[in-house]
């Protein structure tokens, strides 16, 4: 079983990657035929700032931003933040970097690693907080930035600017922490001047929009709000940064779908027992670890329980067609993806809280393969001279 082909994340990372310099290209992927590498290497200062979960759906409320639409592309699968940010960060596939989605089986430890907050859990739900040292152990990362011919700098919120996760991902970038949306022309327009005439690349995150669109669902006025904010940001940005040489690309790591059916695995007791791990991965893409013998069962009580709601695909078919991506796959991929991928239906998200967790409550979500959370924009701005 193969997901959806078409220009993808992950063409667009092999881009940026060849086209910057590195000095090993770990992507196997052909760069955008839109974006060659060339391109990309012809500007003094490349720019990527990350829009977490702009939906296409979007674009009706960003008039500047779908005024520089340059692709649709497909992001990675699953189609979600720890998995899309890791290849960024990394310029490989979730095939590659093996992190598969919010929360990953780590099976040495016998654990679920919840990778961007830096958190480790057992089977009771108890959950400890990991160093970078600990983190590093467990991922092992390959920072994009650590092969590229020219420096870096990776700007991102402050509140998780030097976190574990990101002062892994960050390798010798120079970091820079910020506080609002507001500061971010300014900051970066002073940033980019101040490099001087080296070539440079600059990562820049934000975040907020993905958690309005969980919180109050993708079509709500807190969106559409948030959105406009986010259009002014991105035109003051561009004015800042005309004739600095500059190529702008701004892009998301995964779309948004509103959702209205909450499925949790514990009123399914008949499903619970035949697990070796609570599952993995997304509420819109689970990843089931099924306890020797108890397949069929598995797959009776998953059907008995949720009927159609629930599709139930054999992991040995879905990692057979590339589903996580292509390239030489992390050494613990088919140890960590498990028995099964379980994908809710449109409506639909499946939870699987621990101990006295209560668990996710979403108006919208995304990490599965629909259009809503799949299919992402790419901007493109040249900011080579003033106007």
């Amino acid at each position: 079983m193969k997901a959806p082909e078409g220009p993808g994340f992950i063409n667009l990372l092999a881009s940026l990657e060849q086209g910057l310099g590195s000095a090993k290209a770990l992507n196997p992927e052909p760069p955008l035929a839109t974006l060659p590498p060339e391109v990309v290497a012809g500007y003094r200062h490349v720019v990527v700032w990350l829009i977490d979960g702009f939906a296409l759906d979007y674009l009706a409320y960003a008039p500047s931003l779908r005024a520089d639409l340059a692709l649709q592309l497909e992001t990675v699968f699953p189609s979600t933040t720890a998995s899309a940010i890791t290849s960024l960060f990394t310029g490989m596939s979730p095939a590659q970097h093996g992190l598969l989605g919010w929360q990953t089986y780590l099976p040495q430890q016998d654990r679920t690693l919840t990778v961007l907050p830096a958190r480790e859990t057992d089977h009771a739900g108890h959950s400890v907080a990991l160093s970078s040292k600990s983190l590093n152990a467990r991922i092992h990362p390959l920072p994009l930035v650590n092969r590229l011919s020219r420096k870096s700098t990776i700007v991102s919120p402050a509140q998780i600017a030097h976190s574990p996760y990101n002062r892994l991902m960050s390798g010798c970038a120079r970091v820079i922490g910020y506080d609002d949306l507001e500061q971010l022309p300014a900051l970066l327009g002073a940033h980019v001047r101040s490099v001087g005439q080296a070539p440079h690349y600059t990562y820049l995150y934000w975040s907020h929009l993905d958690h309005l669109g969980h919180e109050c669902g993708p079509s709500s006025p807190e969106v559409r709000e948030h959105l406009a904010a986010i259009d002014a940001t991105y035109a003051r940005m561009c004015g800042e940064l005309l004739g600095t040489d500059t190529l702008l690309l701004t892009t998301t790591d995964h779309g948004m779908r509103a959702v209205n059916q909450r499925l949790d695995l514990r009123q399914a007791p008949a499903v619970c027992a035949c697990l070796r791990h609570p599952l993995t991965g997304e509420p819109r893409a689970a990843l089931a670890h099924v306890r020797p013998g108890r397949h069929r069962q598995f797959r009776h009580a998953m059907e008995a329980h949720f009927g159609n709601r629930v599709e139930i695909i054999a992991m040995a078919d879905w990692l057979s067609g590339n589903a996580f991506g292509t390239g030489i796959a992390h050494p613990e991929l088919q140890a960590r993806a498990g028995d099964y991928l379980l994908l809710p239906d449109e409506d639909s998200y499946l939870v699987n809280p621990a101990g006295d967790d209560a668990g996710p409550c979403f108006l919208g979500a995304h990490g599965g393969l629909t259009r809503a959370e799949r299919e992402i924009p790419l901007f493109r701005r040249s900011l080579r001279h003033a106007s």
